[in-house]
């Protein structure tokens, strides 16, 4: 079932997104795309709700590193008010949910945060819309729990994209927003801000041209394994 909302979902996206350049604008009914990221290292696996309907279940925190293609689908729903809910697996106990007002063919990403005794959902809009012919679009979260403020740098000496993020900072629309980078294969540092003090260094990561994608930081400082300070990333816009 959730293989056929994947692809659903997929061919919806091509369609409001300019993929399908076959079915005019005017044609399509009222959409909106929502995107499910658990980021709560902690958290036991999740069961993702929109407006009661049950459209994922049993997923763990994520540790997906981004490929050239969706790995995560986007769900459809329908504009205007929708409620987001994370439950616990097949209950119906929910570690964080939230009402948004959804906006016609826009696109969310909604993430579940913070450690598992005190969960939050962040709910952000996602501008697909293509950067700069042959740039690329990036941004960054900061969905550390216990990390401090943070710079992300190219590399342990490079330039400096984003400037002292905060935990749980997006709530601002202008840490929301996207900058153009040039395309490339980067590795990217998270340091505490104000500091040359490396905290986690990404693997290597190839941002192609034309694309969207999101950086976070996830996991716990001086956690172990897939719970340790790391990187999250996602490509938001398909070819």
């Amino acid at each position: 079932m959730q293989k056929i909302k994947s692809l659903l979902s997929l061919l919806l996206i091509l369609s409001l997104f300019g993929g399908a350049a076959c079915v005019k604008k005017d044609d399509l009914m009222p959409l909106a795309q929502m995107l499910m990221v658990p980021l709560s290292p902690d958290a036991v696996p999740t069961d993702f709700e929109i407006n009661n309907q049950l459209f994922a279940t049993t997923v763990s925190y994520s540790t997906t590193v981004g490929t050239t293609t969706y790995g995560l689908p986007y769900y459809t729903v329908q504009p205007g008010s929708v409620t987001v809910k994370y439950n616990i697996t097949g209950t119906k106990n929910a570690f964080a949910s939230a009402t948004v007002n959804v906006e016609n063919e826009t696109a969310y990403s909604t993430f579940l945060i913070d450690s598992a005794s005190k969960t939050k959902l962040a709910v952000v809009k996602d501008d697909v819309t293509a950067p700069t012919e042959g740039k690329v679009k990036l941004r960054f979260f900061h969905f550390s729990p216990n990390a401090p403020a943070l710079d992300v740098t190219v590399g342990a000496s490079g330039a400096k994209l984003f400037s002292n993020r905060n935990f749980n900072d997006q709530g601002s629309e202008d840490f929301q927003k996207f900058i153009e980078v040039d395309p490339g294969i980067y590795q990217f540092a998270f340091k505490t801000a104000g500091t040359n003090t490396v905290l986690y260094t990404t693997t290597s990561l190839n941002l192609q041209a034309n694309r969207v994608y999101t950086l976070a930081a996830r996991g716990f400082v001086g956690g172990t394994g897939n719970r340790a300070l790391g990187g999250w990333f996602y490509p938001n816009r398909p070819q």
